[in-house]
């Protein structure tokens, strides 16, 4: 009569832990996915701050010619020194917003990497403990035959 409630708790035991590492996995592929689209975000608004910062220099150089050529100064010498390096410290700084773009992206994707091993560990200590419950029982009971 043991037996069958043996082996009834044994089938509840290895569901129970089947479930846990299917429900780890589940919720670490939600949040790696989480993850990779919060760095899809911060990697788009990077590159929309750039174009907007090299957009505001080019516009800020331009700005700067007219003042020179309304002054009388000529487009010459420092004037278009100035100009240029505005032009150079413009697209310098775009390029290191899209490089920490970049950077909160690939970081970002790392991270889900880690989380998604973290979820199929899960699943596979889940199938483990599953399988070595069955084992352990299929055992204790050929044991008292």
């Amino acid at each position: 009569m043991a037996a069958p409630l043996l082996i009834a708790g044994t089938l509840f035991s290895m569901a129970g832990s089947m479930s846990a590492g299917i429900s780890a996995l589940n919720e670490s592929t939600r949040l790696a996915n989480d993850v990779m689209a919060e760095g899809r975000i911060l990697f788009g608004e990077s590159m929309r701050t750039a174009a907007i910062i090299e957009e505001e220099g080019y516009k800020f150089a331009a700005k700067q010619s007219l003042q020179y050529i309304g002054s009388g100064v000529q487009l010459a010498g420092s004037a278009l020194i100035t100009i240029a390096q505005t032009k150079a410290y413009a697209k310098e700084e775009a390029e290191a917003t899209r490089a920490r773009g970049r950077a909160q992206r690939k970081l970002a994707y790392s991270k889900a990497t880690g989380v998604r091993n973290e979820g199929r560990a899960a699943l596979i200590s889940g199938i483990t403990e599953a399988v070595g419950t069955g084992i352990t029982t299929a055992a204790s009971i050929k044991g008292k035959k």
